[in-house]
Order: C-alpha cells, then structure tokens, then sequence
C-alpha cells in the first residue's frame, strides 16, 4: 500500500512538474505600481497543440481560492489555437468591472487552456503598488 501512495504521489508531482515548464504563464513584473499596466505572456512550450476558450481566457482576482473576481475582459467566444512553441500576451489596466482602478494589494491572474481536451487553469500573482502621484501625495 505505501509504495503505490509513494509511486502515484511520485507520478503525480512529475507530471504536474513537466506540465509547469511545459505551460508557462507569468507577468512580465509581479509588483506593479498603480499607474502602470501589467502585462502577462503565457508560452506553449510543449509539443502540442494548446486550445484557448477565447480572445482574452483570463480573469483577475482578489482572493487565493478564487471566489472574489476584479476583472474579466470582455472576449470573442471563440476557440483560439496555439501551436507548440507559440505564445501570446495581454495587458491589464489594473481598472475593475467598474471602470476603476483597484486598491494595492495581492492579486492573481487565473488563465484557463485546455491541452489533450482537458482544461487547465494556470496562475500568476501580482502586488499592485500605490502609484506615484498617490505616494508624493502622502510625503506632503
């Protein structure tokens, strides 16, 4: 019983380990000051091909365990591919739903691809930083 937990645990965290290099999705910084964008590439870095459910597959949000969404981009619905060793990029304003920009702290970028006809939620956090003019305000 214990070595199959230890060969499926085993299994499991280096099939998850070759996936992450295999997918990448990262910001191209991870503080981020008000009055800056944030922008953020996902690269396929496999050997197949990766299927995006949209324009902009990708929504921001407040919390870890994703319940509490910031912003979503408004996308064509339709099925975007992305051959092996392609990469796409977006931006983000740092604006919510409302038009306006959201309070410094810890956010997480959720993008969802599907590869093989599965789906697969990948990750990045960022910190948004007080802007500049807010922190010369505050020195006065």
């Amino acid at each position: 019983m214990k070595k199959t937990a230890l060969a499926f645990l085993l299994t499991f965290s280096l099939s998850f380990a070759n996936l992450t290099e295999e997918l990448e999705f990262k910001p191209e910084k991870e503080i981020i000051n008000k009055d800056e964008k944030v922008c953020f590439q996902f690269k396929n870095n496999s050997k197949d091909e990766i299927y995006l459910p949209s324009s902009a597959p990708w929504a921001v949000f407040e919390d870890e365990e994703f319940d509490k969404i910031v912003f979503s981009p408004i996308a064509t619905q339709q099925i975007l591919k992305l051959k092996p060793f392609e990469q796409k990029k977006w931006c983000w304003d740092l604006k919510d739903f409302q038009g306006e920009v959201v309070p410094s702290g810890d956010y997480s970028i959720r993008l969802t691809v599907f590869k093989e006809g599965k789906r697969i939620f990948l990750t990045s956090k960022i910190k948004v930083k007080p802007g500049v003019a807010e922190t010369s305000k505050k020195d006065k």
